[in-house]
Formats: C-alpha cells, structure tokens, sequence
C-alpha cells in the first residue's frame, strides 16, 4: 500500500486517481478495487471527459484505456502531455503488442498494464509509478 505521508502532522495524503475507461462494468470494478487504498477522484467514459475534467483538478495518476470511445488513450495523453499536466500516466488495456508499449512510454507513459494481467499488475504499478519507477506488463509464457 503506498500512502504519501507528510511529516510532522498526523495529516495523510491518499494518491488522487482519475480513471478512464469506455467500459462502465470495468470502472466500477477498478473503483471498486482501488478506493481502499487510493483516492478514486472520478471515473470517467470519454477522452474528452477526461480533457475537460483535468481543467479542474490535477490529479497524481491518470490510469487511460488505449481505446476509448472518441479518441485514443494515446490522444488524450498527447493533449495531457502538450497542455504541460504534471499526472502520471498508466495505460490499462487489451492490447498486447510491444509497438503499443513502446508508443505509451513515448508519450511519457509511466506505466502500461494489460487488462489480462490487472490483478496481478494494476496495484503493483501504481506504487511503482508513485515511487518514481516505471512498470509495463509482461505476457505470461503459456504451457
């Protein structure tokens, strides 16, 4: 558990989280997941929720699906990126290829997690990527 501690008060600090994700089913589930630990500051459907809700507030970590309903993860990342937003960014998606991969940390991505792997990996990402590090998924060798 990765919980920001500020010294000399009795004041703690929980990660705020943006969620992005075209799948409703999926983004309860990471809310779900992810609220004991983490502050969930809101879960969004679109890219452009996405852009126009970071206006508002900046959170630490953006977790963005690569396919969104009207514009790529990768989209959004760019806007995020050239409008100099200091979140962090972990790709959570389905999509499994290297050149995917390498195009989020590109984009300085910080993490990239397969939805296969979200059990095992999302957590572990995110205390990577607050910690400063940066995480990606590995494909499981079959048997």
């Amino acid at each position: 558990m990765q919980v920001l501690q500020i010294m000399k008060t009795n004041f703690v600090a929980f990660p705020s989280l943006l969620l992005a994700d075209d799948n409703p089913a999926l983004l309860e589930t990471l809310v779900e997941m992810l609220e004991p630990t983490y502050k969930v500051a809101a879960a969004l459907s679109s890219g452009a929720s996405v852009l126009k809700k970071v206006e508002g507030f900046t959170p630490d970590l953006i977790i963005l699906d690569v396919s969104l309903g009207d514009m790529t993860g990768f989209d959004v990342a760019r806007r995020l990126r050239d409008a100099g937003s200091p979140a962090k960014i972990i790709f959570l998606t389905v999509h499994e290829d290297i050149d995917f991969v390498n195009a989020a940390f590109d984009l300085g991505a910080s993490g990239y997690v397969f939805k296969s792997r979200i059990t095992a990996d999302l957590t572990r990402a995110i205390d990577i990527v607050f910690s400063g590090g940066r995480f990606a998924s590995t494909v499981s060798p079959t048997m």
